[in-house]
């Protein structure tokens, strides 16, 4: 059986549930794989506000889910993975690449932390390069989850700068947008070096959660301050990028078209790659699992505009998604197919298969 994300609407009496569906305020189990849909369930379900639903189908599925809710819910079980989630599949950028980008926000992390005055130039040419790099790409494939012996910080930025420039070229933003947008990106968290730091948080009287919800400000104050970014749009989205779409996020409880437009971009990147990612900070989840998360958050914590185009660029199942197709055999999902976000490119027994291209294949199921 092929899975199908339909809308509420849609669902008809006897259809039957393809995964466990899980209560969004407990996170047990509400509905189980393999229930049968009745007339009573789906009034619980909209009385829940859970208006998508995996359904079993025997059809190939071609459709793409045009409008994304913000009530998909999510397999709460974490994946522990300790190796990169798809092992041999070429990065996004050449390693000797990323590991420039590494070096290059290690060392201006230092100078920053120390207090050292920062030129901006070579911080603008570098992310230049990155930016340049990110729109020669002509498919992206999202596989940046390793350890780094650098420090998940450091990692982190980067990933989220592709991840979020990923979502920009998405949106056909230009070059004078993207720039911005992956400068945010890359030091959106560097106020979380400081949180020690008694020039910047009353270390005595705060306790662990009050402090690390100070790093925004933080990162925008020191940044600011150190003269190391004077764009206002990036200093605003570094500021922000913990608001959330209803107005419940920090610091400032901006909603919906107030909050700084590259943060809306940089928070769904930096979710995707904290909840993916292989270091010990991390929550770990699987790619199938991240994506989830982040769609039963849209219309809540993410502007569901966004969150659309982030869907089209990784698809309903990203890279490292390991599934069973319906000629019996299990693959990992190499890229999205660019046509649709139920049919990817996927890699079985080292043969690549379009399943946007082969109509007789169809995933049946999501292993992790």
């Amino acid at each position: 059986m092929a899975i199908e994300w339909k809308p509420i609407e849609n669902i008809k009496e006897g259809e039957i549930l393809a995964e466990d569906l899980y209560d969004k305020s407990s996170f047990n189990v509400l509905l189980a794989k393999g229930t049968k849909i009745t007339r009573d369930k789906i009034q619980i379900l909209r009385s829940r506000e859970i208006l998508w639903l995996p359904i079993e189908t025997k059809e190939k599925l071609s459709d793409e889910l045009e409008k994304i809710k913000s009530s998909i819910d999510f397999d709460q079980e974490l994946i522990k993975n300790e190796e990169p989630i798809a092992v041999g599949i070429k990065l996004s950028i050449q390693e000797e690449m990323y590991q420039n980008f590494i070096d290059s926000f290690k060392d201006i992390s230092r100078e920053l932390k120390i207090g050292e005055k920062i030129d901006p130039i070579p911080i603008q040419r570098t992310v230049g390069v990155l930016v340049d790099e990110m729109m020669t790409q002509k498919e992206f494939v999202v596989n940046l989850f390793r350890k780094h012996p650098s420090g998940y910080l450091y990692k982190h930025g980067i990933n989220t700068a592709i991840l979020s420039l990923m979502i920009g070229i998405s949106l056909s933003m230009s070059r004078y947008h993207l720039v911005p947008l992956a400068q945010s990106a890359v030091f959106h968290d560097i106020g979380l070096m400081l949180l020690d730091d008694p020039n910047y948080v009353d270390i005595g009287k705060m306790t662990k959660r009050e402090k690390l919800l100070q790093h925004t400000a933080i990162g925008y104050k020191v940044l600011s301050t150190s003269g190391t970014i004077d764009n206002r749009e990036v200093l605003d989205a570094i500021l922000e990028h913990h608001e959330k779409y209803d107005g419940s996020g920090i610091p400032l409880g901006k909603a919906k078209d107030d909050i700084n437009f590259y943060a809306k971009v940089i928070q769904i990147a930096d979710a995707y790659d904290s909840l993916t990612s292989t270091t010990s900070e991390a929550l770990k989840m699987s790619p199938y699992q991240a994506i989830k998360w982040i769609l039963s958050r849209a219309g809540k914590d993410y502007d569901p505009y966004v969150v659309n185009n982030f869907l089209k660029v990784v698809g309903m199942y990203p890279t490292g998604t390991r599934v069973k197709l319906s000629n019996g055999k299990s693959g990992m999902v190499l890229r999205s197919s660019g046509v649709g976000l139920l049919v990817p490119v996927v890699v079985v027994e080292d043969k690549i298969i379009d399943l946007s291209k082969d109509k007789n294949i169809w995933i049946e199921a999501v292993i992790y």
